[in-house]
């Protein structure tokens, strides 16, 4: 097996290109390739490629980018990788869309080793972020060189092996970019409370209520935990837990006693004062919250000031 070098792989997408303009089925003009970013996704190797390459697929369509998907394994000393294109027609157009892929296989005990591949891969002169979704990461000794991958670091709170608040704090304060998809599920929920709350004087609020189901809240919960106390910082914002089944998702927000918000998968149905009305939330699949986290490429400081509020220990100057 060939030995991987970040010189073959960029060989082998060059001639990938070539292969993939005579192959076009179109009217002649060819395919056009496309890059805004390069994106280095991290994920167990047992995770389903199909649905990984479906949510990737859907993202391409909104940020084309160079995908990196290193695939981690259990065993030891495996390293390989292959190249392949991820390929589309817009509606009403004769001209494919081309997106180059890149999928490394490596045991774990080579992680160390995957720095000096990846960081030559990057497309020139175009951000990169790295999605970290392999809890086989949590396991790693040290994963200082991979967070060298990426002007943006994109994690999920609400899936196993995430990272800690507290190391996305430090993170945060030592100058990383930092995004998490349970931060960006909860922009709905966020927008719909404060635009309730226009106009309000906020230091009247005394006591909010977040409710959740399962025996605790989970990250999403926290965060709007985090977000209103920074808003909201003369109120007591309190958990309860409605149902003993489930993994911590918010069902209702109370605030005082108006107003009052009643949260689904789908749907918000709030009352505040004689009015009662629902509004839609987004499903919130993971290419639609990716797709938000990299549309924001520099420091958002909402997110970074409820991050430092996650506990009631932390000073909210």
């Amino acid at each position: 097996m060939p030995a991987v070098r970040p010189d073959r792989i960029l060989r082998e997408l060059s001639e990938l290109w070539t292969t993939t303009a005579k192959d076009d089925p179109s009217d002649g003009t060819g395919v056009l390739r496309a890059c805004s970013m390069t994106l280095t996704v991290f994920v167990d190797d047992e995770e389903d490629s199909m649905a990984l390459g479906e949510t990737l697929a859907q993202l391409m369509r909104e940020h084309p980018s160079r995908v990196v998907v290193v695939r981690l394994k259990g065993t030891q000393g495996e390293l390989d990788a292959r190249v392949f294109a991820q390929c589309w027609m817009p509606f009403g157009h004769n001209r494919q869309i081309c997106c180059e892929q890149v999928e490394i296989t490596a045991s774990l005990n080579r992680l160390s080793d995957l720095p000096a591949i990846i960081a030559p891969l990057a497309a020139p002169d175009v951000p990169r972020v790295v999605w970290f979704r392999s809890p086989r990461l949590a396991t790693a000794p040290d994963i200082s060189g991979v967070l060298t991958l990426g002007d943006k670091l994109v994690v999920d709170s609400a899936r196993a092996g995430a990272p800690a608040f507290a190391d996305l704090r430090s993170l945060a304060v030592a100058g990383f970019i930092v995004g998490d998809l349970s931060w960006a599920r909860i922009t709905p929920l966020r927008e719909l409370t404060a635009r309730l709350l226009e106009g309000r004087d906020l230091t009247g609020i005394k006591h909010i209520v977040i409710e959740h189901c399962g025996t605790e809240p989970g990250a999403e919960a926290k965060y709007l935990q985090a977000w209103l106390r920074t808003e909201i910082p003369a109120a007591l914002v309190e958990f309860e837990a409605v149902d003993d089944s489930g993994s911590g998702f918010i069902r209702g927000v109370r605030i005082d006693s108006d107003p009052d918000i009643r949260v689904s998968s789908s749907c918000a149905i709030y009352a505040t004062g004689t009015l009662r009305q629902r509004t839609n939330l987004s499903e919130g699949r993971d290419h639609e919250l990716l797709a938000e986290e990299l549309s924001i490429m520099k420091h958002d400081p909402v997110y970074e000031q409820a991050l430092r509020r996650m506990t009631i220990w932390t000073p909210h100057f």
